[in-house]
């Protein structure tokens, strides 16, 4: 399947009426869980140095455009879907743009960091993965925050010795932290750190990533 073909059918399932409501709300069944992936954005970007603006792609229906502006910086947000763009934060500050993260419509390095958020782990190959890792580095002035389903954590292990069903050729796929490290690496990106929620446990794990100047 060709790369843009696999990003829009990534998002073709938030299209429908409704969508951005729901994964406002019910899509995450508490407020610890709504809470989780917002604060690990706010404490990687927390680590960063100099941020003014933050791309958020896909943005879906903005959970972690206020996140963002705790930290101080803009907030733009990039999504495919109508549905999830109508939800998101409408107050001034917010940008909102309907995009494909295949080809993103802004110059080279246009945002001081970019955030990817529940996104790759939909990629299923790595040479799908590899050229996100670029796209996203290409709009990137200095970081990109990603995050990723780990593979050496134990939901992921529990699927590999057949305790838990595999979402297939179609689903969500973990990778490993040091494929992650070499495809943003290929992109000229390397790893400040990753985080995790409960390191092995946690399936949802983020990275931050920093360009490296030649």
């Amino acid at each position: 399947m060709p790369h843009e073909d696999r990003i829009e059918r990534v998002g073709a399932k938030w299209q429908a009426q409704g969508a951005g409501e729901h994964y406002r709300g019910p899509r995450f069944g508490s407020q610890r869980a709504r809470e989780r992936d917002p604060a690990a954005v706010r404490a990687l970007l927390r680590r960063c140095e100099g941020v003014t603006s933050v791309l958020d792609v896909p943005c879906g229906a903005g959970r972690l455009a206020q996140a963002v502006e705790d930290c101080g910086a803009r907030w733009t947000g990039v999504d495919v879907s109508h549905a999830m763009l109508g939800s998101a934060p409408a107050h001034c500050s917010a940008r909102r743009v309907q995009a494909s993260l295949a080809a993103l419509p802004f110059r080279a390095r246009e945002f001081d960091a970019v955030v990817c958020c529940r996104f790759l782990h939909h990629l299923q190959d790595r040479a799908a993965l590899e050229r996100a890792a670029a796209e996203l580095a290409r709009v990137a002035r200095r970081y990109v925050i990603a995050s990723f389903w780990d593979s050496a954590s134990l939901p992921a292990l529990r699927v590999r010795l057949g305790l838990k069903r595999s979402e297939g050729p179609h689903g969500r796929a973990a990778t490993s932290r040091a494929q992650i490290a070499e495809s943003f690496a290929r992109a000229g990106l390397r790893v400040v750190a990753f985080r995790a929620h409960a390191r092995f446990l946690s399936q949802q794990t983020f990275v931050l990533l920093e360009r490296v100047e030649p």
